[in-house]
């Protein structure tokens, strides 16, 4: 199990490495920076409406 644990990770930090690129266009970083804030403030509603 190790050993796939290991593979796995490897080559996904292989994948981000080749992405790098397109990921630090201004239009991608800006939707990837859009789409995140927009989930943590949805799980941040979901928690206060659950605690409530």
């Amino acid at each position: 199990m190790p050993a796939f644990t290991l593979a796995w990770l490897g080559g996904y930090a292989l994948l981000l490495s080749r992405a790098e690129s397109f990921l630090h266009r201004p239009r991608v970083h800006r939707t990837l920076e859009r789409t995140t804030g927009a989930a943590l403030i949805g799980f941040g509603i979901a928690v206060a409406a659950a605690s409530s």
